[in-house]
């Protein structure tokens, strides 16, 4: 089967996700973040890439990549080769180190740039909570100028600039956004793949009803929307928070819900 083409960005900015082949781990320390992120950086060619964001985790890495003088494609192929020959040297294996076709999305306005940056920031704690300036392996401590963070990029010192023209009023501006929790976007993410997909069910649920997204929220359709909250957590196995995020029900809704559809004791 011929693999789906990307979308493609009108703006040339993309949220791109790599993962570990098999979902392993392959940054099993400290050094192999920090290398990871060295490699980014080198490949990024000063401006022939631009990094908005990322953020460094133990089995996947979240990039905010502005596709300028280089290729999207060439860009994530290099970085792939560098790092996976740095790994299975380090740890004397051969292989595969990531999995063989890197995930994107296109970010077409400024407001979904903004929420995809603290979306991955946040990705370490969960949404519920406020990124840290101590968690070195992604971007956020290099805004917020943590003395120990990589250099602030001057693509990212342009994503401060749409808070405050100076840099203090920016970052303070920059944290304040990630105290808010995300209310209108689903974003790319490691996918559970011991249940359906979420977004595919959604999909076929508002067909099938010929819906809208903004269906979902009318009052008179709350018992059929019962029964799509009930798809949701069997069939695909995401979490009540998930699903708020998924179809933009708020979140306290979505619970009350899933109480209401559970067996009584």
């Amino acid at each position: 089967m011929a693999r789906q083409a990307r979308s493609k960005s009108i703006t040339g900015i993309y949220h791109v996700m790599l993962r570990g082949n098999e979902r392993k781990p392959v940054f099993l320390d400290e050094e192999d973040k920090r290398k990871f992120i060295d490699i980014l950086l080198q490949k990024k060619e000063g401006e022939a890439s631009l990094v908005y964001a990322y953020c460094v985790m133990d089995n996947h890495v979240h990039m905010v990549i502005h596709e300028a003088g280089q290729l999207l494609d060439r860009f994530m192929k290099r970085i792939g080769i560098t790092y996976a020959a740095y790994f299975n040297k380090k740890y004397h294996r051969v292989g595969h180190v990531f999995q063989d076709r890197f995930r994107s999305e296109p970010i077409n306005d400024e407001a979904y740039l903004l929420s995809v940056i603290r979306y991955i920031h946040k990705n370490p704690f969960g949404p519920e909570y406020s990124p840290s300036p101590n968690y070195l392996w992604s971007s956020y401590p290099s805004y917020m100028g943590y003395k120990d963070s990589m250099p602030l990029l001057p693509e990212m010192e342009d994503i401060l600039g749409r808070f405050y023209s100076d840099r203090k009023s920016a970052q303070q501006g920059f944290q304040e956004f990630h105290l808010t929790e995300e209310a209108q976007y689903f974003f790319l993410d490691m996918p559970d793949e011991t249940g359906e997909n979420a977004e595919d069910i959604l999909k076929g649920f508002l067909q099938s009803q010929a819906w809208s997204m903004g269906d979902l929220k009318k009052n008179e359709n709350q018992l059929i929307v019962k029964e799509l909250i009930e798809m949701l957590l069997v069939r695909s196995k995401i979490s009540g928070r998930q699903i708020a995020q998924l179809t933009g029900i708020n979140r306290e809704k979505v619970r009350k819900m899933i109480v209401s559809t559970e067996p009584s004791p």
